[in-house]
Order: C-alpha cells, then sequence, then structure tokens
C-alpha cells in the first residue's frame, strides 16, 4: 500500500508542477467566461428593431401597441418621412399598409433584423378584426372570433409495466441543454485524463525506466498506484471547479450576469436525483476510460506511439458523445440499447434520465452495470497491464491486445 501511495503521489505531484494540467484546468473556465462576456455584451447592446409605419392613423395606433422586446412600431406622417428615417439610419425598416390585407416592408440591409412573422400575425389580427366589422359582428362576437383556444398541456412517462405518470416537464431547449452538457463535460474529462495516464506510462516504456521500477515494485502496484494518482488529479480539478461554484453561487446578487443566467433556469426541470445520478455516472465513467488509457499505453512500445493508444478511447468517447447529443431528438431501440452498453451509458444513460426518456429504474440498472464492468475490467487491465509493461512489441496495439488475450487465455 505505501508503494502504491509513493506512485500517485509521483503522478499527483508531477502534473501539478506542470503547465499543462493547470491549463487543462483553466481552459473550461475561461470558456465559460468567454461565453458570458459574449452574451452579456449582446444582452446590453441589442435593442429592438424599429418599424416605421406609412398606414391609416387607426392601423398604425393598432400597430404600435403591439411593440415586443425584439421589435417596435413607429407611425409616420408619409412614405417620404419613413425614407428619410431609413437613410438617415433611424429606422431599421419601413412598413406601408394600404390595407390590412395588403402590405408592403422595406428593410435596410445593414439594419438589425426584422421579424416578418410578427409582422404578418400582427396584420392578420387586424385583418380579421376589420372583416368582422364589415360583416356587422358584435363586439362580443368579435372577442369570440379573436380569443386564442386554450390549449392545456401535461407530461407523461411509463413505468416498466405500461403505466403512464404525470411527470414536471421539461421544456425543449431544457432537453437539449441537458443532453449537450453531459456528453459534453463527460467528453472533455475522460480525453484530458485518459491522454495523461496513455502518455505517463508510453513515456516510461519507452525511455526504460520501467525495467528499474519493477525491480522493486510489482507491476499491479504500478498500475494501480497510477490510476489512483490520475484519480487525485480529477478529484482535485472537480474541488476546484465546486469552491469556483460556490463562491459565485454565493455573490450571485451582486453579479448581475449570473443572477440574470440563474433566474432564466428553471431547476425544478432539473432535479437532485438527476444530479446525483449524473456525478455518479460521471466519476464511473472517467474511471473507466482512464483504467482503459492505462491499459492501452502498456500496449505501446514507446511514446511516440503514445497517440495509438488513445485510439480505442476515442472510438468510444466520440460514439458516446455524439449519442447523448442526440437523445433530445432520437428515443429509439438504438439509443436505448446503448445506455446500458458500458463505456458508453455514463454519457447517454444521464441525458436519458434528465430528458425524461428513461425513469429512475433503468437509469440504477444502467449504473450498476457499468460499476460491476468497472470492477471486471479493471481486473483484466491490470492483467494485460503486467503482461505488457515490459513488452515492446511493434506490431501495434492491436496486435499487442490480442497477444496478451491469447496469454492470459493461456494462464
Amino acid at each position: 500500500m505505501h508503494k502504491m501511495n509513493l506512485i500517485a503521489g509521483q503522478v499527483l505531484r508531477k502534473n501539478l508542477r506542470g503547465f499543462s494540467w493547470w491549463l487543462m484546468v483553466l481552459m473550461p473556465l475561461l470558456a465559460v467566461a468567454v461565453v458570458a462576456g459574449i452574451v452579456w455584451y449582446m444582452t446590453s447592446t441589442s435593442q429592438a428593431a424599429r418599424v416605421v409605419v406609412v398606414a391609416p392613423q387607426p392601423v398604425a395606433a393598432a400597430l404600435k401597441q403591439q411593440r415586443s422586446s425584439t421589435q417596435e412600431y413607429v407611425p409616420v406622417k408619409s412614405e417620404a418621412a419613413g425614407r428619410r428615417q431609413l437613410s438617415d439610419e433611424e429606422a431599421d425598416g419601413m412598413l406601408v399598409v394600404k390595407s390590412t390585407a395588403s402590405a408592403k416592408l422595406y428593410r435596410r440591409d445593414d439594419g438589425q433584423s426584422i421579424s416578418t412573422g410578427e409582422i404578418t400575425q400582427a396584420l392578420a389580427g387586424l385583418n380579421t378584426a376589420a372583416v368582422a366589422q364589415s360583416l356587422g359582428l358584435s363586439q362580443a362576437q368579435l372577442g369570440r372570433l379573436l380569443a386564442a383556444p386554450k390549449l392545456a398541456t401535461r407530461s407523461v412517462a411509463f413505468t416498466d409495466s405500461g403505466k403512464m405518470t404525470s411527470t414536471a416537464g421539461k421544456s425543449d431547449a431544457m432537453k437539449q441543454g441537458l443532453s449537450t452538457a453531459v456528453g459534453f463535460l463527460m467528453y472533455m474529462f475522460l480525453m484530458s485524463y485518459g491522454s495523461i495516464i496513455a502518455a505517463e506510462i508510453a513515456t516510461e516504456k519507452g525511455s526504460r525506466i520501467e525495467e528499474s521500477i519493477l525491480v522493486a515494485i510489482r507491476p499491479q502496484t504500478q498500475f494501480y498506484g497510477k490510476i489512483l494518482g490520475v484519480s487525485a488529479l480529477l478529484g482535485l480539478q472537480v474541488g476546484i471547479y465546486a469552491i469556483l461554484a460556490g463562491a459565485v453561487w454565493l455573490l450571485r446578487d451582486t453579479i448581475p450576469l449570473v443572477k440574470d443566467l440563474l433566474a432564466s433556469i428553471d431547476f425544478s426541470q432539473i432535479g437532485w436525483a438527476f444530479v446525483l445520478i449524473s456525478v455518479i455516472f460521471f466519476l464511473v465513467g472517467i474511471l473507466s476510460y482512464t483504467v482503459l488509457a492505462a491499459m492501452c499505453g502498456s500496449l505501446v512500445a514507446n511514446q511516440e506511439q503514445a497517440g495509438q493508444a488513445l485510439q480505442p478511447v476515442i472510438l468510444l468517447a466520440m460514439v458516446g458523445y455524439f449519442a447523448s447529443l442526440m437523445t433530445a431528438n432520437a428515443n429509439g431501440s438504438v439509443i436505448g440499447i446503448l445506455s446500458y452498453v458500458p463505456f458508453l451509458s455514463p454519457m447517454i444513460m444521464p441525458a436519458r434520465f434528465g430528458i425524461g426518456q428513461a425513469a429512475l429504474g433503468p437509469a440504477l440498472i444502467s449504473l450498476a452495470i457499468s460499476i460491476i464492468f468497472l470492477g471486471a475490467f479493471t481486473v483484466l487491465a491490470e492483467r494485460i497491464y503486467a503482461g505488457n509493461v515490459l513488452t515492446y512489441s511493434e506490431g501495434g496495439i492491436f496486435k499487442a491486445l490480442r497477444k496478451s488475450l491469447t496469454l492470459l487465455r493461456a494462464k
């Protein structure tokens, strides 16, 4: 145990002293800061598109009341006055209404975007009112004609027995956001820590340091020591993010951008069950890919082949990542099956659970499969590592893997 802790400490100290790990920690923070700055700039500088209206007084007055957060209507006396405002860049467009059934829109090329859908909808309502008035309908009849139908929505889910139950429901934006966030975070972390441990082992093999190390330390001890060291790095990075998130949460009311962002998120649509499931899947997934990268790193002959060691990791990660992105718009049998497959389920199942495609029971079953597989796969990877850490095969990673499995079966 003491020797394993020494190896874990060496891996931890080596990465903490280097610049690459700190850059890996800072890059997501810088990305968040840049995105937040762009959003803040766009929201603080954006203005409603200004549309001047040339129309009969009742129509112009009615359109003026149709102002929205993205568009406003300003009546003018004549087309000449409207053109002057367009020429002077005081307006983004000019709407000429001869009648509520016919209108023409002039848009300035360098002006802000104007929604023709909003204009059409507004004119359609005015045209309906004008036609109803010409037919002699009363105000009560007109109100019934223009009344929007009421649509009641109810989100449901089905248990394994087929029983339908009501759920809180999630908006399409929330579904897409959850799927994207879960897949992206998992992909980013597993690629980072997979590359760390694969490069670590490949470098030691290429420099022949392993031959000296394994004189005093068993290969199994070294394998688990490296896994423990990388796990400590992961825990430290997550801890840094947790502290920063806690600080931002405490100061949320003093930072307008954070306050507005949190106000726009409906946390009731997420729930603690999703958070816990995602965290456990996240840890299991990162460890699974770390073990895979360590095993693959032992199959290469030198540091130059470290890229080959990451090929299986990259391929599996890409399948899981793209599948997690598709969960918001796909709920077929293929996605359902993949959400139970180890290496893929840590990215797919949290996304499916988060958007309501999978209930808690199936999510826990998938999690149990991943945990059991992680234990069994770690034992297999440790044996392959022990058999290959001093083997310098130039035939490639897959040839070395086939040879290792053959030797294991022969024992």
